[in-house]
């Protein structure tokens, strides 16, 4: 298998495409982290050139912005954060007080309510945007794991009544929350972007795999009767699934 990495033009927009030609039976457009991926069949390349298909993707790719004009934000939207700046998550807002320290690594505290006190390194060669960043994911994880069991709880006793092994917060961009066989709840910490009623659509979601591990018809009308909205819900998710983050 080989891989390349390219760039399709999408009304102005330069959007990463990582092309990988292997054995499969189609040609197939997906919506990565960082970029978007095109898989194209060994046979039919042998067949065509790869130009044909970088404008079948192009042509797949308008369309989506069309229907879904913020989709290609993921990939073009990136936070830097400076010093006096404001950090809003979960209906709260921080205030950013980046010091040099003499540290070998970086801390992250809380003083008071509202400022975030992170102290980095002075010394060694870093990419110092993603250190922050990396603070930033570690504080809110274990500022909103509270809130986050809060919720569990409190639709969990009064909807299903199941038990629950673990509820954890973590830094994940495959999906919004999870549900083991082991009755384990993950959250990704990226929801408490999200507006607080989406982040309970979640809860209610994850709380359902309890009763059926799938989603089937009965699972979908679990969720519908506790939150007959969830459809918008999973809307606001996919628009700002790339705004939605650190």
């Amino acid at each position: 298998m080989a891989d390349k990495q390219y760039y399709i033009d999408i009304d102005g927009l330069k959007i990463p495409v990582k092309i990988i030609i292997e054995k499969r039976m189609s040609t197939r457009v997906a919506l990565g982290g960082t970029h978007v991926i095109l898989r194209i069949p060994k046979a039919i390349l042998f067949k065509t050139n790869i130009e044909k298909h970088i404008d079948w993707a192009t042509s797949w790719l308008k369309d989506l912005k069309y229907k879904k004009p913020s989709v290609f934000e993921r990939y073009t939207l990136k936070k830097e954060y400076v010093h006096n700046q404001q950090f809003h998550i979960g209906g709260k807002i921080f205030t950013l007080h980046i010091t040099d320290s003499q540290r070998q690594s970086g801390l992250i505290k809380l003083r008071k309510e509202d400022i975030l006190l992170i102290e980095l390194p002075s010394m060694g060669q870093y990419d110092r945007q993603k250190l922050i960043k990396d603070l930033l994911i570690k504080f809110s994880q274990n500022y909103f794991l509270p809130d986050i069991i809060k919720k569990v709880n409190h639709f969990n006793v009064k909807y299903f009544n199941k038990p629950i092994n673990g509820v954890r917060l973590k830094y994940n961009k495959s999906n919004w929350g999870s549900c083991s066989t082991g009755k384990n709840l993950n959250f990704s910490v990226r929801l408490f972007f999200a507006p607080d009623d989406v982040i309970d659509y979640v809860v209610v979601h994850e709380l359902a795999h309890l009763v059926e591990m799938n989603h089937s018809d009965r699972f979908w009308s679990i969720v519908e009767n506790i939150m007959p909205d969830y459809p918008a819900k999973e809307q606001i998710l996919k628009i700002n699934n790339g705004k939605f983050d650190f």
